[in-house]
């Protein structure tokens, strides 16, 4: 599932949506637009950005489920509340989304997703799993996650069962709907607002910024990111402590590690990967010296990363090993 820390602020809101329309430049629109409109660009920018991550990360897990060491049944969706957003923007999400409180509303259910297949849409508001009313919270005046996460987990909960029922709510009408969840690599994917150029996994999670969410043109480029993120959990490079909790267990499979420095495994194992997911691979090397080109930290060699150009090289000859395997017909693993 994807998740997105609350917004703790307007102030933080404009630097996400900054780094999601131009890597922190300005996006040319008018500084005479009112105050609404501006927060409402806001919103449509995050939404877009939530949704692309999901629809992108859900193809990765689903497509390499078969060599992540934690796997879990998921429905594939990405959900937000309404308890999450700055005050400034709660009222936009409530009209935009029809979110009430802490219950979880659908904010994407990428195509290929269990959502997707069960009929699920942006704009639907989930409130009771198998029967169970969620929790909508209290009245809230300040941001906060928790609520949102305690749904979450019972949702996670069921659906490590197998197939849910849930009583959802469309444009004011209820609805109820069966989601058989897919078996899925077992890693949650966290969009940060932030405007540094960052992403990380920690074993458990894959987090990336928005600055650099945004910064990808393409979901090709998206995928490159994402996919090395999850390339060190497919190596076993990070761990953590519960990630046999709800929904999870060991996969059987087992992993082959690349050469080098875990850095440089994670980039040829993660284009693999994104090669799996039939993303295109070939843009690679030309996001890796744009990037070097627009951030100085990798420009250069720094603490356990190569520079940009020398990771732009190795991964051409990563390539030219992808394209051997296809042209074998065999498997395509790292």
């Amino acid at each position: 599932m994807l998740s997105r820390h609350p917004l703790l602020s307007a102030a933080v809101a404009m630097a996400a949506a900054a780094g999601v329309v131009a890597c922190g430049q300005a996006s040319g629109g008018s500084m005479a637009t009112g105050v609404g409109d501006a927060a409402a660009q806001r919103l449509t920018a995050l939404t877009a950005l939530d949704q692309r991550v999901a629809r992108v990360a859900q193809r990765l897990s689903d497509e390499n489920v078969e060599l992540c060491p934690a796997v879990r049944l998921a429905a594939g969706w990405a959900l937000h509340s309404a308890s999450q957003y700055s005050n400034e923007l709660r009222p936009l999400v409530q009209s935009r989304f029809g979110l009430e409180g802490d219950l979880p509303g659908v904010l994407s259910a990428p195509p290929t997703s269990a959502a997707a297949n069960a009929g699920l849409r942006e704009g639907d508001l989930i409130l009771a799993v198998n029967g169970t009313p969620l929790n909508p919270g209290p009245a809230r005046t300040t941001p906060a996650f928790e609520g949102l996460a305690a749904n979450v987990a019972v949702l996670d909960r069921a659906l490590a069962d197998g197939a849910i029922r849930l009583d959802i709510r469309r444009g004011g009408e209820p609805l109820t709907v069966r989601v058989q969840p897919h078996r899925s690599c077992g890693y949650e994917v966290q969009l940060n607002p932030s405007d540094e150029l960052n992403a990380r996994a920690d074993g458990r999670r894959l987090f990336i910024s928005t600055a650099l969410a945004g910064f990808t043109e393409s979901d090709d480029e998206l995928a490159l990111i994402l996919g090395h993120e999850l390339a060190h959990h497919v190596l076993r490079h990070r761990s953590w402590s519960d990630v046999g909790g709800a929904g999870r267990k060991a996969n059987d499979a087992t992993t082959v590690n690349g050469v080098g420095d875990k850095e440089t495994q994670a980039d040829r194992v993660g284009l693999f990967l994104v090669a799996r997911a039939g993303y295109d691979t070939r843009v690679a090397p030309a996001f890796w010296r744009r990037f070097g080109a627009a951030n100085w930290r990798v420009r250069y060699p720094q603490l356990r990363h190569a520079s940009a150009e020398a990771r732009a090289r190795a991964l051409e000859a990563v390539q030219v090993e992808i394209d051997a395997k296809r042209g074998e017909g065999g498997p395509l693993l790292p």
